[in-house]
C-alpha cells in the first residue's frame, strides 16, 4: 500500500519541526489553530491571525481550470482555523506566485477571493503578486493566505472550557478539503483512483465560519477543531485538556464513497492520519446544548460521534 510518506510528505518530520519550534520560540501560540495577540490598545480583546495555503491540490485545480475553487480553498484553510478560537474575521491578504502573469486567470482568482470573503464580512485588504519564472514551473501558480480576526478575551474558545461528558459533534466535509493531495495525486497517477473519483476529490472546502460565529454568539460551544493534516485524532488532541480524552466512534461518521475507496487503498491507520474521513469540523459542547448546536449547523449534516471522558 502507498502511504503519505512514500508519496513525498512526512508527517513525522513536520511534528518534529513543530517540537523544535516550540522549544525555540517558547510561545503559547504554537500548536493552536491561530495565533493570539494582545495589546494595551485593546485590553478586552485578542487579535487572532493565521496563514496557510492550498498545498498540492493547486496542481489538479489548475489542470481542471478550477480557479475559483482555489480561491475558496485558500480562504477556508485560513478562516476555518481562525474560527476555532471564536474570532470574527476582519481582513485577509493573499500572496500569488506565478511562473508568468496571466491577467485573466489572476483576475478570476482575486475576484473569487473578494466575493467569497464578503460572505463572512471579511475584507480583502491587499496582497502580493510575484512572477517567479525561475522558481514556479510554467503554467502553474501557488497561493498563500493571511487572515486577521478579533475575539473578546472572555469569549475565547479554549480547551480549558472542556469538561467530562461533553459531547463531540462532527460536521460533514465536502471531501478531502485541502489535505492529503500529494497522496491522492499519486494514487490517481497509478490508476488506483479513477478520473471520476479524482475530480470528485476536487470539491471546494466547506467554510463553517458563519454557523460557528452564531454558536459563539449564543454561547453554545466550548471549543472546536478544524480537521486538517493529521486527521481527526491529532486535531481533536489540540483542543482537549490534559487529564481528559476524546472517545470517538468512527461508525457514527456518515460514509462517503471516496473515503471508502481511500480506506481500501491505503488502510485505516494511514487514511485516518492523513484525511478528514468525512469530518470537516468537530464541535465540543455540553450534552444539553447539542440539539440546538446541530440545528444551527444542519447545513453540514451534523452527527454526534464522541464524548469527553
Amino acid at each position: 500500500m502507498l502511504d503519505y510518506e512514500q508519496a513525498g510528505v512526512s508527517i513525522k518530520k513536520a511534528d518534529a519541526l513543530t517540537e523544535i519550534i516550540k522549544q525555540d520560540v517558547k510561545s503559547d501560540n504554537i500548536g493552536m489553530f491561530a495565533g493570539l495577540y494582545e495589546n494595551p490598545a485593546f485590553p478586552e480583546h485578542y487579535l487572532a491571525a493565521c496563514t496557510d495555503g492550498v498545498g498540492t491540490k493547486i496542481i489538479p485545480l489548475l489542470d481542471h481550470n478550477k480557479i475559483e475553487t482555489a480561491a475558496i480553498d485558500l480562504i477556508a484553510m485560513n478562516l476555518n482555523d481562525m474560527i476555532c478560537t471564536g474570532a470574527r474575521p476582519l481582513f485577509f491578504l493573499d500572496y500569488f506566485a506565478t511562473h508568468k502573469l496571466d491577467v485573466e486567470i489572476t483576475s478570476r482568482f482575486i475576484k473569487a477571493l473578494r466575493q467569497e470573503l464578503a460572505k463572512f464580512n471579511c475584507t480583502l485588504l491587499g496582497g502580493e503578486t510575484a512572477e517567479l519564472g525561475d522558481l514556479v514551473t510554467e503554467g502553474h501558480f501557488d497561493v498563500g493566505g493571511f487572515a486577521v480576526g478579533i475575539v473578546k478575551k472572555d469569549k475565547l474558545l479554549t480547551r480549558q472550557n472542556v469538561r467530562e461528558n461533553d459531547v463531540i459533534i462532527g460536521l460533514k466535509s465536502s471531501g478531502p478539503h485541502s489535505n492529503g493531495y500529494t497522496l491522492i495525486r499519486k494514487l490517481h497517477e497509478k490508476r488506483l483512483l479513477s478520473d471520476e473519483e479524482f475530480v470528485q476529490a476536487l470539491e471546494p472546502t466547506y467554510l463553517y465560519v458563519n454557523e460557528i460565529l452564531e454558536l459563539c454568539d449564543k454561547e453554545l460551544i466550548k471549543v472546536c477543531a478544524n480537521i486538517t493534516g493529521g486527521g481527526i485524532a491529532d486535531n481533536l488532541n489540540r483542543v482537549v485538556p490534559e487529564g481528559l480524552c476524546a472517545k470517538i466512534n468512527k461508525a457514527q461518521i456518515p460514509t462517503q464513497p471516496l473515503f471508502n475507496k481511500l480506506l481500501e487503498l491505503v488502510g485505516a491507520e494511514e487514511a485516518y492520519n492523513t484525511f478528514n474521513m468525512g469530518v470537516g469540523m468537530c464541535l465540543i459542547t455540553s450534552e444539553d446544548k447539542s440539539d440546538e448546536v446541530m440545528d444551527i449547523c444542519k447545513k453540514y449534516s451534523p452527527f454526534v460521534f464522541g464524548k469527553i471522558s
